[in-house]
């Protein structure tokens, strides 16, 4: 997952998921990790320490910042190798804007590990709470997933067909 974002990050954001991946990699535990975890993402960081009383630059676009919350995401993933009742305890524990931080790394843990990966009572609490189907995104993505990889099956068996009858062409 995190070479993945590597691959598709750009400037800040980019420096900023490898600045704390980086810390994260030398942590086994989310209360040892967070103080080096902000540290790491402070230098990119455009809310500031104030998380209450964020700097005029908060959250807009920039080529040198990041918003602090996918790189810590994927800190505490990392920290908690995958472990989703342990990283969302972990990113809420982290403090500032911890709700979305829990979310994208659960939503990542679940992603990795399945729908065991989330404690269900967690799961069904939030949806109650929240009154959304939190399940629901995740049947739509595989959905999804599994349409694309289809197609994509579908062209490389063409492409390589196509290729034979070029191949037997040349043999005749």
């Amino acid at each position: 997952v995190v070479e993945a974002c590597l691959r598709l990050a750009k400037d800040g954001t980019r420096a900023a998921i490898e600045a704390v991946c980086a810390v994260a990699a030398r942590h086994g535990e989310p209360e040892a990790a967070q103080a080096e975890l902000r540290a790491a993402i402070a230098p990119y960081d455009t809310v500031g320490e104030e998380y209450r009383a964020p700097s005029l630059g908060a959250r807009r676009p920039s080529r040198l910042h990041a918003i602090e919350e996918l790189p810590i995401a994927l800190g505490m993933l990392l920290v908690c190798a995958g472990r989703g009742r342990d990283t969302i305890l972990g990113a809420v524990n982290y403090g500032r804007d911890c709700d979305s931080i829990a979310t994208m790394g659960g939503a990542l843990a679940g992603a990795l590990g399945g729908a065991a990966a989330i404690p269900a009572e967690w799961a069904e609490e939030v949806s109650r709470a929240s009154r959304l189907d939190v399940r629901a995104p995740a049947a739509e993505l595989t959905a999804v997933a599994r349409e694309i990889h289809g197609r994509d099956v579908a062209r490389r068996r063409a492409h390589e067909a196509a290729f034979a009858t070029l191949e037997a062409g040349d043999q005749a």
